[in-house]
């Protein structure tokens, strides 16, 4: 009997255990709101990285479905939610029941789902979740914008395409019917309008910015619903909690950087600030070198290299200063390298224009992007004259390499002819930037005036070969490599390294590791890796900036501790191209 009630006590506790571990579950209910879309990182993917229940993960089911509304719901609650058994629901919907489609061929006069429909839809499905033992937390819509596409097709009445919230005529009535539901029904409330709307009336926020479509949120979207459901979730059961170093801060509208890291982007009263070079003085201070008032696109002699300085750490940064202009051109988006005898060098695009002819698919005589650089023995405090490096068009530049025995590698691409396309090469410098010695080409082929070997960069390994990592429209880059300090190059093949048609930056770290920055999938999410063993593998890689976040640049300020500079080009390269920077500890990022 003894031995009984001893199996059946270990029976009991062992399956409390189980029980015990089992992970809080909460099923995300809506329409495309909800639902995975893009390259955006929704709200229950946020909430899958940062909410802990008693310490641990919670399981986080997405059931948001695009073009659903209500009645889609309520016809998929039982196996969408219900039999995955969760302990909290979300609940959502509201900006397609409301939609008016006067876009269709014969055009719609009414709300998809009625108001009356839509109350009652939205209350059973909350009864019924609440007799089955379920926490619910209802959302309301977030507001809705006119964008090109939107106003194409929903720019009629009974919406006001002449009044800035003329798209939220019908979904207000929608939003003010979940508020009182929630009441009525005693369930928990996140307003995601009024948040919205919230964020909209600063007069530091661009209203609207949070749907860049019109309907759907961005990441910065995303991530003030997800704050709200944490914050929501957290005051009714203590048992919920935000993980430690899960918060991803943002710098402008759309941009958010690691938890781990600091942004330490300068303020500024221009619009565009393109380049996101730093250079490292000798005091400890660091540079941040970028062209601005406008992007290229600017006026000749309007936009002209300039500089910032910080001696804490990017807390504050001393006043502009300009380095140089061309009056004829248009000096932009420049990079940047300390040289080990001291000097500083900028190298940066003479824009003056793009001229593609589409019936030939080859540059016109007219198009023109020059490379020149200026140098500074001084610190920065004074700059040569503008020197042409290379005469033609030329793409961004990704800094200079220095080799072992003094040669400063400058790699670029331009354009040639009969097919357009890109070739890269480099531009070598024996004496300090005096005087300078063209490359071979490096040419993989292609048609096009984004196709071809393109905007490269390049790192001496130990072995003293250059490494060339070159951008191609062939989802992987493509790789070079020099015996001669840069002069000749070895046939392109291709890597191993996964990366969208952007180009990367690569540096040795003082542990002698290198360290790369690019973007595997897309240019809304910047990746950091490190590599012990040359670049022939790469550890896996970490995600440090998030929403627009290409064009990357980096400086280990201190041996592990990087600076990122990087281009936040959400407004547009022609207008408000943004250079934005963080810091970052190695430790912090390591896999």
């Amino acid at each position: 009997m003894i031995r009984f009630l001893f199996y059946l006590v270990f029976f009991c506790v062992q399956n409390t255990l189980l029980f015990a571990v089992e992970p809080v579950t909460i099923v995300t209910f809506g329409d495309s709101v909800t639902a995975e879309r893009g390259s955006a990182t929704v709200y229950s993917a946020l909430l899958a990285d940062e909410l802990s229940f008693d310490g641990k993960d919670v399981k986080i089911i997405n059931a948001g479905i695009g073009g659903h509304t209500t009645k889609n719901g309520a016809a998929r609650l039982k196996k969408d939610v219900l039999d995955a058994k969760p302990d909290v629901v979300v609940v959502m919907f509201g900006i397609n029941d409301a939609a008016v489609d006067v876009w269709r061929k014969v055009p719609a006069d009414k709300a998809r789902v009625s108001l009356a429909d839509y109350r009652k839809n939205i209350t059973e499905m909350i009864q019924l979740l609440k007799k089955q033992g379920v926490r619910v937390v209802l959302m309301t819509s977030n507001p809705i914008h006119w964008a090109d596409k939107t106003r194409e097709l929903y720019g009629k009445p009974p919406y006001q395409p002449d009044d800035v919230d003329g798209f939220n005529v019908i979904l207000r009535d929608y939003v003010a019917t979940v508020r009182e539901i929630a009441k009525k029904e005693s369930v928990e409330l996140v307003d995601v309008f009024a948040a919205f709307e919230a964020h909209d009336a600063d007069p530091k926020h661009k209203a609207g910015s949070l749907t860049p479509d019109g309907m759907h949120p961005g990441n910065p979207g995303h991530r003030i619903i997800a704050d709200l459901l944490i914050k929501q979730l957290s005051s009714g059961d203590e048992h919920f909690a935000r993980k430690p170093f899960t918060v991803w801060h943002g710098s402008g509208d759309r941009v958010t950087m690691h938890p781990r890291s600091t942004n330490i982007t300068h303020d500024t009263d221009h619009l565009a600030v393109l380049g996101p070079a730093l250079l490292k003085l000798a005091d400890e201070s660091v540079m941040s070198v970028y062209s601005t008032p406008t992007s290229y696109a600017g006026k000749p002699g309007e936009c002209f290299i300039a500089a910032r300085i910080t001696r804490d750490g990017g807390k504050t940064w001393l006043p502009e200063q300009e380095i140089t202009r061309l009056p004829e051109g248009r000096s932009a988006h420049p990079t940047a390298f300390h040289a080990r005898d001291g000097s500083l060098h900028v190298f940066f695009l003479g824009y003056q224009q793009h001229a593609w002819d589409r019936k030939t698919e080859s540059p016109t005589e007219n198009t023109r992007s020059d490379l020149w650089t200026v140098r500074s023995q001084d610190e920065g405090k004074t700059w040569t004259k503008p020197q042409m490096i290379f005469k033609g068009y030329t793409g961004s530049t990704n800094g200079a390499a220095e080799t072992s025995k003094g040669n400063l590698v400058v790699p670029f691409s331009h354009y040639v002819a009969k097919p357009g396309r890109l070739v890269s090469r480099t531009t070598v410098s024996s004496d300090g930037g005096k005087t300078w010695k063209l490359s071979n080409e490096i040419d993989i082929g292609g048609a096009g005036d984004h196709a071809g070997a393109v905007e490269p960069c390049v790192i001496e390994l130990k072995d003293k070969r250059l490494w060339m990592l070159i951008r191609t429209a062939r989802k992987f880059f493509w790789e070079s490599f020099s015996s001669d300090g840069g002069l000749t190059w070895s046939e392109a093949k291709p890597g191993k390294i996964k990366s969208s048609h952007s180009p990367g930056h690569v540096i040795r770290m003082a542990d002698g590791r290198l360290a790369l920055t690019w973007n595997p999938d897309r240019r809304s999410e910047l990746h950091l890796a490190f590599s012990s063993d040359e670049g022939r593998t790469w550890g896996e890689s970490t995600i440090v900036a998030r929403g627009y976040a290409t064009y990357s640049f980096i400086l280990e300020k201190q041996p592990g501790e990087l600076w990122i500079g990087f281009i936040d080009a959400s407004g547009g390269w022609g207008k408000s191209p943004r250079a934005r920077h963080l810091k970052i500890a190695v430790k912090d990022v390591e896999r």
